[in-house]
C-alpha cells in the first residue's frame, strides 16, 4: 500500500513539474510578452512576418493552432509505439526535454527576431502536449478505476499548487526590480524579468519531472527493437485503437465531445491575458495577480467537482460544467472593466480543473479494459488537439476580420454547445452498457 501511494504521488509529481509552462508561460507571461514586444512604436498591436501584416493576437493564436496540428499529425505513431514497446517514459522523457528547450528560446526573441518566439513557441506546446499523453496513459495502470476520479484531480490541485508557488516567486521578483528602481515601472520591469522567467520554467519543469520518471514504473517493456520494427508495430497498435473507437459509439461520441470542449477550454485559456491587456488595457501586474488567483480558485474546483461526481456521476458533473463554460464565453462579449474580468475570470476558475480532470477520469474509465492505454489516449490526445486547432483557427479569423477579440471569444462558445449535446449522447448510451455505466452513476451507486 505504501508502495502504490508513492507511485501516485510520483505521477502527480509531473502535473506539479509540467504545469509551470501553461501558467507562467503560455496564459500569464509570454501572451502580453509577446504583444508589448512585438508592438510598434505607436502603440498598434500589429507586427509584419512573412510579409503579412498581423493582428499579434491572431498571429500568436495561429502559432498555437500550429502547434497542436503538429501534435495530432505526430502523436498517434509515437503513442502506438510507446504502447508496444512499453517505452512511455522514454518518449515522455524527450518531449519534456524538447518542451523545456522552446521554453529558453523564447527569452531569445527580439522585436527584430520575433520568428524566433513564434518558432519555441510551437516547440514548447509541442513538447508539453506531447509528454501528457505518455504521461496520461499510466492513470490506468497505477489505480482502479474508482480511484481515477480522485488520483486525477490530485495531479490537476498539484499542478496548480506548484506552478502557483513558481509564479509568486516571479511576481515577487517583479515587485522587487519595481520597488527598489531597478526599473521605473512594470512594464519595463516585466520586459526584463519574463526572459529570466521563460528560464526558469524550463529548469522547474525538467528537473521536477525526474520524480516522475525515476518512480513510476513501465509495464509491458519489451527488448530493444529496430525503429522500423518498431514504426509497424506502432501504427498496428494505432489501427487497433481506430478500429476500437470507430465500433464504439459511446467512446466515438466523448472523443467528439472532448474535441469540442477543447476549442473553447484551450482557447480561452491561452487568450485570457491577451483579451485583459488588449480589449481591457489592464496593468500587467494586475493581469499576473488575477491568473494567479485563478490556480487557487482552479485547485479548489478540481475538487469540488471530483465531489460532485462522485454525487452525480461523470457525465451529468461534465455538463454542467461544459454550461458554465459557454456562460463564460457568451459574458466575455460584454464586459468592460478589470472587476468583470476578474469575477469571471474566478468563474474559470471552478470549472477550469474539473473539466480538464473529470474529462481525463471518464475517459481512463472507459478504457481500463482495453491493452493499449497509451494509443486510446494519443486518440485522446488527438481529439484535444484537433479542437484546439480548430478554436485558435477560429479565434484567429474571426479576430482578423472583425479586428476584436470580444467577437473571438463569442465565437468560441459554441463548441460548448456541441460538447453538451454529445455529453448527454454519451450519457444516454452508457446507462445500456454494463462497462461503462460506472460514468453515469454516483459513486455509491458503483
Amino acid at each position: 500500500m505504501q508502495m502504490k501511494r508513492r507511485i501516485i504521488w510520483a505521477w502527480c509529481m509531473y502535473d506539479w513539474a509540467n504545469s509551470a509552462y501553461p501558467l507562467v508561460i503560455s496564459t500569464a507571461l509570454f501572451p502580453v510578452y509577446f504583444g508589448i514586444i512585438a508592438r510598434t512604436s505607436n502603440g498598434s498591436n500589429t507586427v509584419e512576418l512573412a510579409g503579412t501584416i498581423w493582428h499579434t493576437a491572431s498571429l500568436y493564436s495561429l502559432a498555437i493552432a500550429i502547434s497542436y496540428a503538429i501534435n495530432a499529425a505526430l502523436l498517434p505513431v509515437l503513442s502506438g509505439i510507446a504502447d508496444w514497446s512499453g517505452r512511455k517514459k522514454q518518449f515522455m522523457s524527450a518531449f519534456c526535454t524538447l518542451g523545456a528547450v522552446g521554453c529558453v528560446g523564447l527569452a531569445l526573441m527580439e522585436r527584430q527576431t520575433i520568428w524566433i518566439g513564434i518558432v519555441s513557441a510551437i516547440i514548447a506546446n509541442v513538447g508539453f502536449n506531447g509528454s501528457l499523453v505518455f504521461y496520461n496513459a499510466f492513470l490506468p495502470e497505477i489505480a482502479p478505476p474508482r480511484l481515477h476520479d480522485r488520483i486525477s484531480a490530485m495531479g490537476y490541485i498539484f499542478g496548480y499548487i506548484g506552478s502557483s508557488l513558481l509564479l509568486i516567486a516571479i511576481v515577487v521578483v517583479l515587485l522587487l526590480v519595481t520597488t527598489f528602481g531597478i526599473e521605473k515601472n512594470s512594464q519595463e520591469a516585466f520586459l526584463r524579468v519574463a526572459p529570466w522567467a521563460f528560464i526558469a520554467v524550463a529548469v522547474w519543469w525538467r528537473g521536477f519531472a525526474v520524480v516522475t520518471l525515476r518512480l513510476v514504473p513501465e509495464r509491458n517493456a519489451t527488448d530493444h527493437q529496430r525503429i522500423n520494427e518498431s514504426i509497424v508495430n506502432g501504427w498496428r497498435a494505432l489501427s487497433q485503437a481506430l478500429v476500437h473507437v470507430t465500433r464504439n459509439p459511446v467512446l466515438l461520441c466523448f472523443l467528439g465531445a472532448y474535441l469540442a470542449a477543447s476549442m473553447g477550454v484551450q482557447s480561452v485559456i491561452l487568450l485570457a491575458s491577451v483579451f485583459g491587456e488588449q480589449e481591457l488595457h489592464m496593468d500587467t501586474s494586475l493581469l499576473v495577480a488575477i491568473v494567479l488567483l485563478v490556480q487557487f480558485v482552479a485547485a479548489l474546483g478540481s475538487w469540488l467537482c471530483a465531489k460532485l461526481t462522485e454525487r452525480w456521476g461523470n457525465t451529468r458533473t461534465l455538463v454542467m460544467i461544459a454550461a458554465v463554460w459557454g456562460l463564460v464565453c457568451i459574458a466575455a462579449y460584454a464586459i468592460v472593466s478589470a472587476i468583470h474580468f476578474a469575477l469571471l475570470s474566478a468563474a474559470v476558475g471552478l470549472v477550469l480543473g474539473g473539466m480538464q480532470s473529470q474529462m481525463r477520469s471518464t475517459f481512463s474509465k472507459l478504457i481500463t479494459s482495453e491493452p493499449v492505454h497509451a494509443s486510446l489516449f494519443s486518440l485522446y490526445d488527438i481529439a484535444e488537439k484537433i479542437g484546439t486547432t480548430a478554436g485558435m483557427g477560429t479565434f484567429s479569423i474571426v479576430v482578423s476580420v472583425t479586428g476584436s477579440l470580444r467577437s473571438g471569444a463569442l465565437a468560441l462558445s459554441g463548441g460548448f454547445a456541441i460538447t453538451i449535446i454529445l455529453l448527454l449522447l454519451v450519457h444516454h448510451s452508457a446507462r445500456h452498457h454494463a462497462v461503462y455505466r460506472r460514468i453515469t452513476q454516483p459513486q455509491h451507486a458503483r
